[in-house]
């Protein structure tokens, strides 16, 4: 039989457990909110960091001189922050593009779902650009011009999955005679086609073994900064 210092005894340590457990949810609760915030903080942080970086890749002089000739521009673009100026500053109000002004082909390597529509584009990043234009996350599908390998990527406001996640994309611009004025078509024209998805470094190679025109590649992840850049341009 317990005595009645027994049996406060053992009510009195229960009582303490108790607040110990409850101090330890509370503190539970703030490394959560915490590790919360932290990650909320880290995640537009590194999408200002994915701006910054891509907007810093130095360009080949080749596809500098051929942007120059494209844009008429004093100085030839050295960067890709460059010639996200030069795009911005040839369009002036009419940049960004609406949806319906960017690149779409029924029979384009690059097919972009959002949650109401389906489009085709000749470019990649076109579809890469669809969350900063319309509402909502973008399923990308794209066919690697050279082996016909997928590429799928998932994209929304916030950032890019890509799968294979060592996949790349690929920047180019045709030889032009320059323009005054360049328009539209004349600008989709010398970039479109040279601004594709691939599975691999390997791939992308062997494709701009055979391509007409200067081209360089970056991480199909740095096309989310891009897309982003030159909708903010």
């Amino acid at each position: 039989m317990c005595t009645p210092d027994a049996a406060n005894g053992e009510s009195d340590g229960a009582s303490n457990d108790e607040q110990s457990d409850k101090r330890s949810d509370r503190a539970t609760d703030e490394r959560s909110d915490r590790t919360s915030d932290e990650r909320s903080g880290e995640a537009s942080d590194a999408g200002a960091t994915a701006v910054d970086s891509v907007e810093e890749r130095r360009l080949p002089p080749e596809i500098g001189a051929n942007l120059r000739a494209l844009f008429d521009t004093e100085d030839r673009p050295e960067t890709v922050g460059a010639w996200v100026e030069a795009v911005a500053g040839a369009f002036g109000d009419e940049w960004p593009p609406a949806v319906a002004d960017l690149c779409h082909d029924d029979e384009g390597l690059h097919r972009a779902e959002t949650e109401g529509e389906t489009y085709r584009f000749v470019c990649v990043l076109d579809a890469v650009m669809l969350p900063f234009l319309t509402d909502g996350s973008v399923t990308v599908r794209s066919e690697d011009p050279e082996t016909g390998e997928t590429v799928a990527s998932r994209v929304s406001r916030t950032g890019i999955e890509t799968d294979p996640e060592n996949a790349v994309l690929s920047f180019g611009v045709a030889e032009t005679e320059g323009n005054d004025a360049p328009t539209p078509e004349a600008t989709y024209g010398a970039l479109c086609p040279y601004v594709h998805a691939f599975p691999d470094e390997d791939a992308y190679e062997r494709w701009d073994e055979r391509t007409d025109a200067p081209t360089t590649a970056l991480p199909l992840s740095e096309g989310f900064g891009l897309a982003r850049a030159l909708v903010r341009a």
